[in-house]
């Protein structure tokens, strides 16, 4: 007996991978505190892509002009990334489940041995919505703008202008 809708079979896997990630806390939004640039980094598109979908060129362009517009500076040479990942599933008619997730990385060493460093998500958010082929386009735009919006806000909290 299969205990999952098909959309829930769609959305599962994308819910288990949001369960891991950084949040929008006081203490992660602390880490933001003093950092003047980001780079803009999009993920590589899954093979299956909807044609309806933005692709890379708008999603980095979307996220830079928005940003910059807010007064954040983008710099391709940045260590600090904000990584963007677009996933839309869809089983064989219906609509999309298009899923966003952002999130700044930064380096980070462990206290207990300062040389060792990695990379590591320091504040994240996701969104996933639903929305029929013809208003996928608008529909994720709209969704990467609030999750955008969302970090902006976040960053003023801590870098006011």
């Amino acid at each position: 007996m299969n205990l999952l809708s098909p959309l829930g079979r769609l959305l599962a896997p994308i819910l288990v991978c949001a369960v891991a990630i950084a949040g929008d806390s006081a203490m992660d939004r602390a880490t933001m505190r003093g950092l003047k640039a980001v780079k803009v980094v999009i993920d590589n598109p899954q093979p299956a892509t909807p044609r309806e979908a933005l692709d890379n060129q708008q999603l980095q362009t979307l996220v830079e002009l928005r940003l910059q517009n807010a007064g954040i500076a983008t710099n391709p040479d940045a260590v600090e990334f904000l990584g963007v990942n677009a996933t839309y599933t869809r089983e064989r008619r219906g609509p999309y489940a298009a899923a966003f997730a952002i999130g700044l990385y930064q380096v980070v060493m462990l206290g207990r041995e300062r040389s060792i460093k990695s990379v590591v998500e320091t504040w994240g958010l996701q969104s996933v919505q639903l929305a029929q082929p013809k208003q996928l386009h608008q529909v994720s735009r709209k969704n990467l703008e609030a999750l955008v919006d969302q970090f902006i806000v976040a960053y003023r909290s801590v870098n006011p202008k």
